[in-house]
């Protein structure tokens, strides 16, 4: 059985180690980011505390999808102790893409 999120899963990386994986990622695409190939999504912090707020949430879960555009995009959703997805709860999609809505040049642009 796969282990479970938990409320302490994931590791913290450097700025160095995010824009190399943020640059092999870019590399990989077959084409340049678009509206319709993003490199990044944004979403506001009370929308992702809202998803996090959720009687029994210890963790969320984002998923790749493509909206009826043909665009990439991300879902997130809240996930249990059990690491089971809470699709009875809040959803959260209709992202701030990038581009167009991108960070100025930093360190990983």
């Amino acid at each position: 059985m796969p282990t479970p999120i938990t409320a302490n899963t994931g590791t913290f990386i450097s700025v160095s180690e995010a824009r190399t994986m943020s640059t092999s990622w870019i590399n990989a695409q077959l084409s340049t980011p678009s509206t319709a190939n993003p490199k990044a999504f944004g979403f506001g912090k009370d929308k992702i505390q809202d998803i996090l707020d959720q009687s029994g949430c210890v963790g969320i879960r984002i998923y790749n999808g493509i909206d009826e555009n043909g665009n990439k995009n991300v879902i997130v959703i809240a996930t249990d102790s059990n690491g089971d997805d809470m699709t009875s709860g809040l959803v959260l999609d209709l992202s701030a893409p990038c581009p167009n809505m991108c960070a100025p040049n930093n360190a990983l642009n």
